[in-house]
Formats: C-alpha cells, sequence, structure tokens
C-alpha cells in the first residue's frame, strides 16, 4: 500500500481517500498508526540492542581485567 497525495494504491489500483466509506477510513487510519507504533518499537529495540550489547562487553572487559589482575 503506497500513498500520494491523497490517493493510496492497493493492488496497483488508486483510490481517492475522499470517496472512502467511514470503516475503510478507520481501517486507513489503523494501518497509519500501526506503521508509526511498529517503526518507534523497531528503533526502540534498537537502542536496547545497542545498549545490552554495550553492557556485555563492559562486563566482558571488566572480568577479563580483574582476572589479568589476580595474574
Amino acid at each position: 500500500m503506497t500513498e500520494q497525495s491523497n490517493v493510496i494504491n492497493i493492488d496497483d489500483k488508486e483510490f481517492k481517500l475522499e470517496d472512502l466509506d467511514e470503516n475503510q477510513k478507520y481501517y486507513y487510519m489503523q494501518i497509519q498508526l500501526t506503521d508509526k507504533k511498529a517503526s518507534d518499537l523497531k528503533l526502540e529495540l534498537d537502542q536496547i540492542t545497542g545498549s545490552n550489547l554495550f553492557f556485555k562487553d563492559q562486563l566482558a572487559k571488566s572480568l577479563m581485567t580483574k582476572q589479568e589482575e589476580e595474574i
């Protein structure tokens, strides 16, 4: 589904937003909102994954430093 200035394309067919009935407009709005939410969640997941890797790396470095000090 793609959008171009008040026209949406579904299965290679164009539909004007103003021609949609109330249910269709509602579905379209839900698609827009869930696309945005999915994008936001992916961004948040990327941040969490990066932080997780950073802390794993810091723990590994800390343990290796402590191990080297004991030798």
